[in-house]
């Protein structure tokens, strides 16, 4: 076989496995594992006896991390610390530029080696520059088969180097985002615990209230003090404020399951209605409701669309006038039910309206705001159903929210 003929062959050799080395760079994500697996390849590659890869510091000079190949673990141990970044590995680290050497020794630079550590004379370095700047620097020593390193071997160890670059700050940044994902994880569950034990706790407290109150009422009915009821009904909106914020904390941990059973929709209309009325009454509000005659079948979360019109409601009366009223219109067609709840209050301006159903967001005069978790956990819920909440004002001439949910609530749909 030619001379000329073995050149290709080998050149060849060394771009098929410089070509599989930096496939396997580029598809590791674990930084100890991209650097061993960088600093393994560049030895292979370049056929040198020894390799090592050294991470600067937050300082930029001394190295945080050194890996090495060809070095077993017992003679690791046995060499002690790794370098800090002076003599030799020291010119990398502060000229940033490829550094061949045909024997370390006589370089007027070297501070030598440690005790039981191997021989070495040639030497090739290159730096490891990301996008911020450097990162590392990349030693390969003694030439298999040669007295020195090449142009060739330099011009392959830039390329590694460069790969490297690339793979180490995506690792690092792969690290950084599963740190990142660990600690919403814990904080997700913090706050889960939290909620189920402010939510217990207070649950207790506030059902003591509300049932010794409402002992209180029957005995002294009709007289009952108007301490008493008004207790009472803060009692009551404390017990859905704490479902609000249960029910929210569960819907964005996706851990609010629909159930789904048959129902005529008018009875939840009703007892939404009903729900509401005595606080319109105190109001001068009054609460019309129309719809197609007869019963309205429908297999959906009823107790769920039963708490999107309570809020919708609540939201009615709070900004009417009083003697206006609020209309309750129930539409179906082609599979879809639409609920309509107008009222006649001072309107939601178009920048307001971007925001209001978001979690403690609230529109209207200080005197008619809510907690700013109705809306929200109305929408959320009503695409937990299949459907979707909507506002349609102008300022000055009152709010139409209109809830549009499937007739028949599936498993896709409710996802």
């Amino acid at each position: 076989m030619s001379a000329d003929s073995s050149g290709r062959r080998e050149i060849w050799h060394r771009a098929e496995r410089l070509s599989q080395a930096a496939i396997r760079i580029a598809t590791n994500h674990d930084l100890d594992r991209v650097l061993q697996e960088v600093t393994d390849s560049a030895r292979a590659v370049i056929d040198a006896r020894y390799a090592a890869l050294g991470i600067l510091g937050d300082d930029g000079i001394s190295l945080a991390r050194f890996v090495t190949s060809g070095v077993s673990e017992e003679q690791r141990e046995r060499i002690g610390q790794y370098p800090t970044g002076r003599g030799i590995l020291g010119i990398l680290v502060r000229e940033q530029r490829p550094l061949r050497l045909a024997d370390m020794s006589q370089h007027a630079e070297t501070v030598g080696f440690p005790d039981h550590h191997p021989p070495m004379h040639s030497f090739l370095g290159v730096p490891i520059v990301g996008r911020d700047g450097p990162i590392g620097n990349l030693y390969l020593t003694e030439k298999i088969g040669m007295p020195s390193f090449t142009d060739e071997d330099e011009k392959i160890a830039v390329m590694l180097a460069a790969h490297a670059a690339v793979a180490v700050e995506n690792a690092r940044h792969y690290e950084e985002r599963e740190e990142l994902f660990l600690r919403l994880r814990q904080m997700q569950v913090s706050r889960e615990r939290f909620f189920a034990m402010t939510n217990h706790e207070l649950r207790n407290a506030l059902t003591a209230v509300h049932g010794w109150t409402e002992l209180w009422i029957r005995k002294t009915a009709p007289d009952t003090p108007r301490a008493a009821i008004e207790v009472r009904e803060s009692a009551e909106r404390s017990l859905n404020l704490l479902e609000d914020l249960l029910d929210l904390s569960r819907l964005d941990a996706d851990k609010l399951e629909p159930v789904v059973a048959d129902h005529d929709v008018w009875d939840v209309v009703r007892e939404a209605v009903a729900t509401v009325e005595p606080a319109a009454e105190r109001r001068g509000v009054r609460v019309r409701v129309t719809g197609p005659d007869g019963p309205i079948n429908a297999r959906t979360d009823h107790p769920r669309v039963r708490q999107i019109l309570i809020n919708l409601l609540t939201n009615a009366v709070r900004h009417s006038p009083a003697g206006e009223a609020i209309d309750v219109e129930v539409r179906q067609r082609d599979g879809e039910l639409r609920f309509d709840v107008v009222d006649r209050g001072e309107g939601i301006a178009s920048e307001q309206q971007a925001i209001i159903f978001e979690a403690f967001e609230r529109a209207g005069k200080e005197s008619q705001r809510g907690t700013g978790l109705g809306l929200a956990l109305s929408r959320k819920l009503a695409r937990l159903l299949g459907g979707d909440l909507r506002v349609e004002s102008q300022p000055g001439k009152g709010a139409r929210f209109y809830l549009q949910l499937p007739r028949q609530l599936t498993r896709s749909a409710s996802s």
